[in-house]
């Protein structure tokens, strides 16, 4: 589509910056520079990491519209909703990292495609630039980030199919999908996606602390490496329990161990690392470190679903467990062959997930299989 208006410099801009820093395709860096992202968030806030701050900005006040516009057209998330907690529940994805997503996707135009995690609706639009509005899904669990997305698609131009449900279910009417793309994060691939795949399709999803791009292998299953690191917000699927905040999981791994043993933590690992394979061997897990003067004093890891945790001492090199799983003896494999292996980085792991709800975590191909990871 064509936009005429006074954003089309902001739009230019964007869209030259993502060329020249991911090499962006001809494709997508015309459909970056066609798709209005202010339309999708007029009113957003952004977080400043090194302050801990927010800032707020609205596109609609006249007073504010340039700050407003140069901010929405910026490589940052916008954050476009936050919880009574005030915690960020949606947000438009900051543009490099959608950019790198859309170009692994490989998507051809005639490619039916199925997203999941409408939110805003920028990714839905940029994806009907390039395959065409009927071949476009979007699904979302939440009715009024429905009812928004809908207006603003409508507003610049765009007709797909919008949907308010449980994006673990997929769509079963609109299947078979070429691609599935999650802009949420989740811990496992849902069976229901499996199941709508087509035969040589694609599954890109924010596995645990990365993002994924697995491909069908054999029926019933997909298999593939993970790409880049990154942390979408959490699927919210009525199926799958909410992550425990940070002071739940301090509180629950305070109390006495059912079982006290000796453990060895490899040296130098980073809670970038623990966090990827935690959450990788026992689903919507949480991960929590306590420190003091840049040392951490403890790591503790509850996972609701089982009612278990554990809760490691790096100084004495002590680990206490309490649950039906014991979540530590899990975890203690995959970090010796990390250690093992020289520490490699996430691009040499992959992740196998069959119809069954079994998944495999492997480093460089599926023969080098780590672990099996529970449904």
């Amino acid at each position: 589509m064509t936009l005429i208006d006074d954003t089309a410099r902001y739009r230019a801009a964007l869209a030259e910056q993502l060329t020249e820093q991911l090499n962006l395709s001809s494709t997508w860096r015309d459909a970056f520079r066609a798709v209005p992202r202010h339309l999708f968030a007029p009113r957003f806030t952004l977080f400043h990491p090194p302050s801990g701050s927010y800032t707020g900005y609205d596109t609609t006040d006249p007073a504010q519209r340039t700050a407003a516009l140069s901010a929405a057209y910026s490589d940052d998330t916008l954050i476009t909703r936050f919880d009574e907690s005030g915690n960020g529940i949606s947000s438009s994805t900051e543009p490099s990292l959608m950019a790198t997503m859309l170009e692994a996707l490989e998507l051809d135009p005639s490619h039916r495609v199925l997203e999941v995690g409408t939110g805003t609706g920028y990714n839905a639009a940029l994806l009907c630039e390039v395959v065409g509005s009927s071949r476009v899904t979007t699904v979302d669990v939440d009715p009024e980030l429905i009812g928004d997305a809908r207006t603003a698609l409508d507003t610049a131009g765009y007709a797909p199919s919008v949907r308010c449900g449980d994006g673990a279910d997929g769509l079963a009417e609109r299947a078979p999908f070429d691609r599935i793309i999650a802009t949420c994060g989740a811990d496992r691939v849902p069976t229901a996606w499996l199941d709508q795949l087509s035969a040589d399709g694609a599954v890109l999803v924010n596995l645990s602390r990365g993002i994924a791009l697995l491909r069908r292998t054999r029926p019933g299953s997909v298999s593939g490496r993970f790409l880049d690191r990154a942390g979408f917000m959490p699927l919210r699927s009525p199926s799958e329990s909410a992550q425990p905040p940070a002071g739940r999981v301090v509180s629950e791994t305070s109390g006495a161990a059912e079982t006290t043993r000796p453990t060895t933590l490899p040296e130098s690992v980073d809670f970038s690392t623990m966090s990827l394979f935690t959450s990788l061997i026992a689903a919507r897990s949480r991960l929590v470190r306590t420190a003091r003067d840049d040392q951490v004093t403890t790591w503790r890891w509850v996972h609701p679903a089982s009612g278990s945790w554990a809760r490691v001492e790096p100084v004495n090199q002590r680990v206490h467990q309490a649950g039906p799983r014991r979540l530590w003896d899990e975890l203690e494999p995959v970090l010796t062959s990390w250690q093992r292996a020289n520490r490699p980085g996430l691009e040499r792991y992959g992740i196998t997930a069959h119809q069954d709800g079994t998944h495999e975590l492997w480093l460089d191909t599926p023969e080098g299989l780590i672990t099996e990871l529970p449904s």
